[in-house]
């Protein structure tokens, strides 16, 4: 869901009893996916001590956006906002006074902690109230009571409003207007929740005291019982929403915060059925290939049908989120399709690459090379990973051409995952995505890739990043598991080939080179922007290669060869790739030749 719907956050919510696991989800999401988490916490009966805890170990986990909630009480004494707060113990320390309401906690932060955090507050665009409200609409003066509030923790420090969520339309646009005409000019993101299930979605109305418009209940009672046709009605009642919404034109109103309720595929409908109306604009693959300045090969076909939005990215592969990396300009191509492996195993270094990659067995890099610290990645359940790793169902392995199948299976998107790939095929390889397919049925088990480009504009929703005004460029790479005699007819193309480079090295450590006068580092991907020194975002690094090989072969043996029994023909088979076969790394450094290094190996006869 990250990689493809790019959302500006993902929230993780809070709970008395699940701090832990909540510290633990949003950490792994800012270090490994990428994408900031906003923290949900609740105040009531929370200590200053232990609310200064938080925040702190908030900080350490690079988490720098809060949603300020008051929570449900357990029922210690009630105190009315403005009064001296309850404190249990009955002493006068600060670290032991409670929080009552959420503009304490609001003032709290931003005296402790200035404007190092983000903090979003909840609106109610139907008031605070309780209780079943299909035929009633919530009182005006509960409405006005909850803006008068809300205004207070704005101006205590709050940067912006999520808001309940609603099924009328009409009530959050009078619920916004009302707001800007108290002074309240802060942005407001109106909150979605598809419906899943209709005995859930009732329970919920009634419980948060939402209005559900008689056209709505109407749509739903005749499926009731029905779930799936709950979730089709759902989907397009949250489109009819959002577009409502959109075309309403609400100042400062500018996204959507979705409850997903962790059941995300309804939400990923909603917004494939939103594309016409939100920005930037789709493209459908056909559309771009004509608007883009460089010729680009016309191979990718098979994937005409796949939407691709003008790319926002600030560097090719996805930073961190996390405080400690955000000066990280730099990569090795290796893991850019196990990109959680390599957050993993340089989470400890002291800094990162800025500006140029430098030496990586530096010690101010730290240790790159322990294998212990990679991050063990898993796709699915054993069953799960055996049925994918099939030809068939039910038919493992038995042959290397049916393990060749496997891989150009993946190509094809029949598959989503590889051992080597965490996820599909990149957007940028799909115009090589036939060469890669063949590639892989002749015996050239592709893991990594990326076809040469040529002063592309920065904004191209294929191979752009790094914002708009600039030109990208990238060398031709190819990375892939080949026989000994492959990588000998590998060696001989480098051979003709002068602008070629090769790098090989097998589970036992044996390496050759070919086509490397000196090997050192070399940028596979940059960009040139204005008033920017040229950035090198992509690099591939001879040493940084070595032990990415360490780890890419192990997964031969941890993620495919363990799922049959020992000396079955399928574990033999798999235990023969992993000990005879290298691991090849071709980089064409004539990025002017878009097809060169594609061309060459597809000229290449298969061998087995």
């Amino acid at each position: 869901m990250v990689s493809r719907l790019n959302p500006m956050f993902i929230d993780v919510t809070w709970g008395a009893h699940t701090q832990n696991k909540s510290f633990l989800v949003a950490s792994h999401v800012q270090r490994y996916c990428g994408v900031d988490v906003l923290l949900h916490l609740t105040c009531t009966e929370m200590t200053h001590g232990r609310m200064t805890e938080i925040l702190n170990q908030c900080k350490y986990c690079g988490i720098n956006n809060i949603l300020v909630l008051r929570g449900d009480s357990n029922g210690s004494p009630p105190i009315k906002q403005g009064q001296t707060q309850w404190n249990p113990s009955g002493e006068t320390e600060d670290s032991n006074k409670t929080f009552q309401y959420a503009i304490d906690l609001v003032r709290f932060v931003r005296e402790r902690h200035g404007n190092y955090f983000s903090i979003a507050v909840a609106g109610h665009p139907e008031g605070r109230v309780r209780g079943p409200s299909f035929t009633t609409r919530t009182n005006l003066d509960v409405i006005e009571d909850e803006i008068t509030y809300l205004k207070e923790k704005i101006d205590a420090g709050a940067d912006y409003i999520i808001t309940q969520f609603f099924y009328d339309v009409q009530a959050f646009i009078s619920y916004v207007k009302k707001c800007r005409s108290y002074g309240i000019t802060c942005p407001i993101i109106p909150g979605v929740m598809p419906i899943q299930n209709f005995s859930t979605f009732i329970r919920m109305t009634e419980f948060c005291g939402i209005h559900v418009p008689k056209t709505i209940m109407d749509l739903l009672l005749p499926v009731k019982d029905d779930d799936d046709a709950v979730k089709e009605i759902g989907c397009k009642i949250s489109v009819d929403l959002c577009r409502s919404i959109v075309n309403a034109q609400l100042p400062e109103v500018e996204g959507f915060h979705f409850y997903t309720l962790n059941l995300e595929r309804s939400v990923t409908r909603i917004l494939d059925s939103m594309k016409t109306v939100v920005e930037p604009p789709v493209l459908a693959v056909d559309d771009w290939r004509s608007k883009i300045s460089s010729p680009i090969s016309e191979s990718g076909g098979m994937i005409d049908k796949a939407l691709i939005m003008p790319s926002q990215r600030p560097l090719p592969w996805r930073p961190s989120t996390m405080d400690k990396r955000a000066k990280e300009e730099i990569r090795p191509i290796n893991w850019a399709n196990r990109p959680k492996s390599y957050v993993a195993r340089t989470d400890d270094w002291d800094e990162y690459p800025n500006g140029r990659w430098g030496d990586a067995t530096s010690p101010a890099f730290g240790e790159l090379s322990d294998l212990a610290h990679y991050y063990g990645y898993s796709f699915g359940s054993e069953d799960e990973r055996r049925e994918m790793l099939s030809i068939k169902t039910g038919s493992p392995p038995l042959q290397l051409c049916d393990i060749y199948e496997v891989f150009a299976r993946y190509i094809e998107g029949k598959i989503p995952n590889l051992p080597w790939c965490e996820s599909s095929l990149q957007p940028e390889s799909f115009t090589i995505q036939a060469e890669l397919a063949e590639l892989n049925r002749k015996g050239f088990l592709t893991i990594n890739s990326q076809p040469a480009v040529n002063g592309v504009p920065s904004d191209n929703p294929q191979f752009g990043w790094g914002g708009p005004n600039g030109f990208v460029y990238q060398k031709a790479y190819c990375e892939c598991f080949v026989s000994p005699e492959n990588a000998q007819k590998l060696v001989q193309m480098v051979t003709n080939n002068p602008s070629m480079n090769l790098y090989a090295v097998n589970a036992s450590g044996e390496d050759f080179k070919s086509g490397v006068n000196e090997g050192g580092v070399t940028a596979v991907t940059w960009g040139v922007f204005p008033n920017r020194e040229i950035l090198q975002p992509t690099i591939f690094d001879p040493s940084a290669f070595l032990v990415w090989a360490e780890e890419a072969f192990s997964l031969w043996t941890s993620m495919w060869q363990n799922l049959y029994d020992v000396d079955s023909p399928s574990w033999e088979l798999v235990n023969n790739i992993q000990s005879t076969f290298f691991l090849v790394a071709l980089i064409d450094n004539d990025y002017l030749r878009r097809d060169s290094l594609f061309d060459a190996l597809l000229h290449l006869e298969r061998s087995e």
